[in-house]
């Protein structure tokens, strides 16, 4: 008689190996893995401000910009094409603004927006966790899993405080963010046409002991046309400046 243990121990491990990736985990679960892999709460939450230099691909132009981003939700970003200064979007925690590269003058934004800019600094990838989204008063929920690109995805819906919604995808390899999915215009003042849009994140490094993506690629979902590919020369963290640059145009 063939002895059945063999059988059984392979049986046991096989089972608990895969049981590793089809165990149900819950949303608070998701959360806690992906802010350790970020570096963990302490060092995100440390996060006060941060400024980002990078390069911006479309389809017909190349530019240059400054991202300055402050909690607890302030952001402005200068655009340089040729070496000069022809753009500026900011928002200052209330209301969103624009310069157009002539004159002194700023422009208010649209509602429309101002919403986006919002969205963008509370969004995690910046200066927010995910694990501090619902103490900011948004909303996340486990919609289940997704398999993309052979990867079988924790889908996490984010409803923030103001109705809008987004699709994040924690990839369970590395309980990184690496997929954002949702419909709303590229940028909003230059087509307002609401695209489904996925936002892929790539080339994650560690900055004073969190992640970020080096690498963002916005691709339309109905066409797979790359919308707009966004590159991180160099991101400084906690970086001193002058709150007013997110007020007035100098």
């Amino acid at each position: 008689m063939v002895s059945r243990w063999p059988i059984c121990l392979l049986i046991t491990m096989g089972c608990g190996i895969a049981a590793c990736d089809r165990a149900p985990l819950t949303v608070d679960q998701v959360i806690e893995q992906n802010t350790k892999a970020m570096g963990g709460g302490a060092a995100i939450e440390a996060v006060k401000s941060i400024e980002v230099e990078l390069h911006i691909v479309d389809p017909d132009f190349e530019v240059d910009g400054k991202y300055r981003a402050a909690r607890p939700g302030r952001m402005r970003i200068d655009v340089m094409a040729h070496g000069k200064h022809v753009y500026t979007e900011a928002f200052d925690g209330d209301r969103g603004w624009q310069w157009k590269g002539k004159g002194a003058a700023i422009e208010e934004e649209s509602a429309e927006a101002t919403a986006a800019l919002r969205h963008g600094v509370e969004l995690p990838g910046k200066l927010v966790g995910l694990h501090e989204l619902r103490q900011r008063g948004h909303r996340v929920d486990l919609a289940g899993r997704e398999r993309i690109d052979g990867v079988d995805y924790y889908a996490l819906r984010v409803t923030m405080n103001d109705g809008y919604t987004t699709t994040l995808y924690v990839d369970p390899r590395n309980w990184l963010i690496t997929r954002r999915r949702d419909v709303r215009p590229l940028h909003v003042d230059i087509d307002p046409t609401p695209t489904p849009i996925e936002s892929r994140f790539s080339d994650f490094r560690k900055v004073n002991g969190v992640q970020f993506a080096f690498v963002s690629t916005d691709t339309d979902l109905a066409t797979g046309k790359v919308l707009e590919t966004t590159t991180i020369r160099s991101i400084k963290v906690n970086p001193q400046f002058d709150a007013t640059i997110f007020i007035a145009l100098p």
